[in-house]
């Protein structure tokens, strides 16, 4: 996505998504790749920027659930979350209550020596996939959870636009991310080169994981998006 960004004299802003998804709310991002969880609360300030995101159909590779026990036995216990995600950490309490029918979770943010289960997502969930989690044999991929379940595409994020931006403006970022996409896999040695060596990756790993995802969504995703935001606001009632 940002290979012309830096043409367009923007500050890029690098932080996981849950902090992203704070400064948001307090209207600080112009634009940018925002967690589906939290745009759909913040719709009211921003909106999508065309029709690009992250999601996958089937295994992300690195949203992963790690468990002492199968998963469809966890139940009256505690599961620690990342402290990086807006998304999954909803994600993996949909798939555990409802896809499971998993009862008395405490789903809680940081790791204790008593936890179940853990949530890991992005580079720390890739190297856990590939050194393994002490204690934990179980692995989960979120995203094939969700397609097995679903049959339908996992929206992760989506790149959105504060509503103040200009027109001008959005034409500008949009053209500058579409041109970063088209030319992607020109950049694959580059990117191998720079992060391969951190996850044990060459240059075909890193492009079966960067393929694993769509960035550009189309009806099937929005269905996908629609029915995780329905499934959130159904636990959102139960909740209330």
């Amino acid at each position: 996505f940002y290979g012309s960004v830096k043409d367009l004299g923007l500050e890029i802003v690098h932080e996981p998504p849950r902090v992203l998804g704070e400064m948001a709310a307090r209207g600080i991002p112009t634009c940018g790749v925002m967690a589906v969880a939290d745009w759909f609360r913040l719709r009211d300030r921003y909106e999508p920027l065309g029709e690009l995101g992250i999601s996958c159909e089937g295994p992300a590779h690195s949203v992963l659930l790690f468990t002492r026990c199968e998963i469809a036995r966890l139940g009256r216990c505690r599961v620690g979350l990342t402290n990086e995600s807006s998304t999954s950490v909803r994600l993996v309490r949909v798939i555990l209550e409802r896809k499971y029918g998993a009862e008395g979770i405490a789903f809680e943010r940081g790791e204790q020596p008593d936890d179940e289960g853990r949530l890991l997502i992005g580079d720390a969930a890739l190297r856990a996939a590939g050194e393994g989690l002490d204690g934990f044999p179980f692995v989960y991929d979120l995203g094939e959870e969700w397609y097995g379940w679903q049959g339908l595409p996992f929206v992760f994020a989506r790149w959105v636009v504060s509503k103040e931006v200009p027109e001008v403006d959005r034409r500008r970022i949009l053209e500058s991310l579409e041109t970063s996409l088209d030319g992607w896999l020109e950049r694959l040695p580059d990117i191998a080169a720079r992060r391969g060596p951190e996850f044990d990756l060459d240059e075909d790993g890193i492009r079966e994981y960067l393929e694993t995802f769509r960035y550009r969504l189309g009806p099937l995703e929005a269905m996908g998006e629609r029915t995780f935001e329905s499934l959130l606001n159904e636990e959102d009632g139960k909740e209330d």
